[in-house]
């Protein structure tokens, strides 16, 4: 069964700023704790990554994943090609400038497991990858530009 969840949070810097560092995808290892490896297996002609192979691991789950990238105007989003454990991993970022240097950044995710968790493993992980997905990176932009 699909499980879904999302997160907002405010970041202060610009789109152009975020979407730079979304779409530096090798630097998740840097700042999702869930990414142990991350290798952009094609990107288009801009160098935006369209697909890309990751290596995570994260409540004792160990997982290779390939998933591919779609990039718009202050948004991106990503499904899933293939996977040891997911059935189905739909992701999606819709920044939106606040007009005061912030900008509000809402994150969606949608996971099917092949695997059986426990309900309160799979909520906390729930929790933790929509907490990385905003916190995490409003650190990292902060990092590179406040």
């Amino acid at each position: 069964m699909a499980v879904s969840v999302q997160s907002v949070t405010e970041i202060e810097a610009g789109i152009p700023e975020i979407m730079e560092v979304l779409a530096d995808v090798n630097s998740l290892v840097d700042w999702s704790d869930a990414h142990r490896e991350v290798v952009v297996k094609e990107a288009d002609e801009e160098g935006w990554p369209i697909v890309v192979w990751e290596k995570i691991a994260q409540y004792g789950v160990t997982d290779e994943m390939v998933v591919k990238y779609e990039w718009y105007d202050g948004e991106v989003s990503w499904s899933l090609v293939r996977s040891g454990t997911q059935k189905i991993q739909n992701a999606h970022y819709l920044l939106t400038d606040n007009g005061d240097g912030t900008t509000k950044v809402v994150f969606d995710l949608e996971v099917d497991l092949k695997i059986k968790l426990p309900g309160a493993v799979l909520k906390k992980a729930q929790k933790h990858i929509a907490d990385v997905a905003t916190k995490g990176l409003r650190q990292e932009v902060l990092r590179r530009y406040g």
